[in-house]
C-alpha cells in the first residue's frame, strides 16, 4: 500500500517532530511516499513547479492520503482536494486544543474522515482503526462465504445474480446490515453504485434486471443531486440497487456500514443483541444505533458524526445507556 502523508511544511515547520512520529506509525501499513515531510530540513533543490508535479503524481499513485491539518495550509488543502477528486480515502488528524479550527471545506467533505487527537498514542489508535477498514476490501464479497447462514445464502444469491460482473464499471458494493451480521428477516441486499450518467445507468440496470420479479426503477432528485434506485426480488432476497454520482466510499450507506461495523466490534455481543432486538421490532438500523447510543436529532447524520469520535467516547455513550437501562431511568 502506498500512503501519501500531507502536513504544513512552510507554515507548520514546528510540527515536524509530530509529523515524523505519524510517518513512523504509517510505515507499519505501507510505503510512505512523503517521508521527507517529517524532516526539519526544507527542500530547496527543487523549483515550486517540480515539487507540485512530483507531489501531485504521488497523490495519484497513492492508495490513501493521511493529512495532519492542525496548522492551516493552502498546500495541504489543495492536496486533499485533488485526492478527493481522484477518489482516494482521506484521513485527517487535528490536535485537541488547537487554537485554529479545521476548515469546514475539510471537515464537511463527505470523502474526508477527520479525527481529533490529543497525543501521538491517540493518533496511533485512530490510524489503526482506519487502516483496518481501508485494508478490508468490502467490494469482494468472499467474506460472506465464511459467515453466518444468512451471509452464505446472500453470497450464493449475489454470485448467481452476477451483479458485480454486469455492473463492474459502476463499482458495485454491498452495503447495509447483512455484511456486518445484524440482518433480520426483512433485510435487503443493498448494492451501492457510482455513475457518471444517470440516464445511461438507469437504462443498463433495467436492461439487465428488468425481467426479475417485482422490478421497478426510478430516477429522482435527492439533496440537490440525481439518484437512481432499482428494486426487485431474487432467490428470496429483496435487492436494491442505488446509484449516485458520488463515489461509493463517500455515500452514506457505505459510511454508515463502516461506523456500524466499528461500533459492533467495539461494544461486543450485548450491544449487538440489543441492536437486533430493536430491528426485530421494526426499527431501522441507524435509528436503532442512535437509540442505544443516546444520539438525539436525526439518527442518520448523528451516526456519521461518530466517525470522528474515539473508541473511549463511544464506549461512554453505551455505558451511559446501559446504566439507564439497568436503573430504569
Amino acid at each position: 500500500m502506498k500512503i501519501y502523508f500531507s502536513g504544513s511544511i512552510r507554515g507548520g515547520h514546528e510540527d515536524a517532530d509530530i509529523y515524523k512520529q505519524i510517518i513512523s506509525e504509517l510505515k507499519n501499513y505501507g510505503i510512505v511516499l512523503t517521508e521527507h515531510i517529517g524532516s526539519k530540513v526544507l527542500e530547496n533543490n527543487l523549483s515550486d513547479e517540480e515539487i507540485h508535479d512530483r507531489d501531485l503524481k504521488w497523490v495519484m499513485e497513492s492508495d490513501v492520503v493521511v493529512a495532519e491539518v492542525s496548522t492551516p495550509s493552502l498546500g495541504v488543502g489543495y492536496e486533499i482536494g485533488r485526492a478527493a477528486e481522484f477518489n482516494k480515502p482521506i484521513v485527517c488528524l487535528y490536535r485537541k486544543n488547537s487554537k485554529k479550527q479545521v476548515s469546514a471545506m475539510i471537515a464537511g467533505c463527505a470523502q474526508v474522515k477527520a479525527f481529533e487527537y490529543s497525543n501521538i498514542e491517540d493518533a496511533k489508535q485512530i490510524l489503526d482503526e482506519q487502516f483496518r477498514d481501508i485494508n478490508k476490501d468490502w467490494r469482494n464479497i468472499i467474506y460472506l462465504k465464511s459467515g453466518s447462514a444468512v451471509q452464505f445464502k446472500a453470497y450464493n444469491c449475489l454470485l448467481n445474480l452476477g451483479i458485480f460482473d454486469s455492473l463492474a464499471e459502476y463499482n458495485p458494493t454491498l452495503t447495509g446490515s447483512i455484511p456486518i451480521g445484524i440482518s433480520v428477516k426483512e433485510s435487503d441486499l443493498d448494492i451501492a453504485c457510482r455513475f457518471f450518467d444517470a440516464d445511461r445507468f438507469e437504462r443498463i440496470v433495467e436492461s439487465i434486471f428488468g425481467e426479475y420479479e417485482g422490478f421497478k426503477i426510478e430516477q429522482k432528485e435527492k439533496a440537490g443531486y440525481w439518484v437512481v434506485i432499482a428494486n426487485f426480488k431474487f432467490e428470496g432476497f429483496n435487492i436494491e440497487i442505488y446509484g449516485s454520482a458520488y463515489p461509493v466510499t463517500a455515500q452514506n450507506s457505505y459510511r454508515h456500514m463502516l461506523i456500524e461495523d466499528r461500533i459492533l466490534k467495539l461494544l461486543g455481543e450485548d450491544f449487538n443483541k440489543e441492536v437486533i432486538k430493536l430491528k426485530e421490532l421494526g426499527i431501522k438500523t441507524e435509528p436503532a444505533f442512535a437509540k442505544l447510543l443516546n444520539i438525539t436529532g436525526d439518527p442518520y447524520s448523528g451516526l456519521l458524526k461518530l466517525e470522528g469520535r474515539s473508541n473511549n467516547e463511544i464506549k461512554r455513550l453505551w455505558n451511559l445507556k446501559k446504566h439507564m437501562l439497568d436503573t430504569g431511568a
